[in-house]
């Protein structure tokens, strides 16, 4: 009786070991299709939310990217995320921001001069 209180914990945790280990496996399969879908010419994001294009793949797993006209840097290939996965929401036109500027200085004229 003794022995199966002690087998139940064991099979519990070979249980969750093995589970692990199979989730692991699938996040590493799905990693190397990532990589294998970005290069040369691919839009990207950086995991840090930064935007740009693949212009060279390097052997020792780093791309380097144009983020603007005549600037290029150099990324781990780890730290990319090609355009299919990249939401929705992040995946539009990239604007200047002079209506937010312009709607943010009214309000501070207004908050400077409350009587109008």
């Amino acid at each position: 009786m003794q022995t199966w209180l002690y087998l139940i914990p064991l099979v519990v945790i070979l249980g969750l070991l093995f589970y692990s280990q199979r989730t692991r496996r699938r996040q590493v399969a799905e990693e190397l299709v990532r990589a294998e879908r970005i290069g040369v010419g691919t839009a990207v994001m950086t995991t840090s939310g930064l935007y740009g294009t693949v212009v060279a793949r390097n052997e020792d797993g780093t791309v380097r990217l144009s983020i603007a006209p005549g600037v290029e840097v150099k990324w781990a290939l780890a730290a990319l995320r090609d355009a299919p996965t990249i939401p929705k929401q992040y995946r539009g036109p990239i604007t200047d921001g002079s209506e937010d500027s312009e709607r943010d200085g009214a309000d501070i004229r207004d908050r400077n001069n409350p009587a109008g």
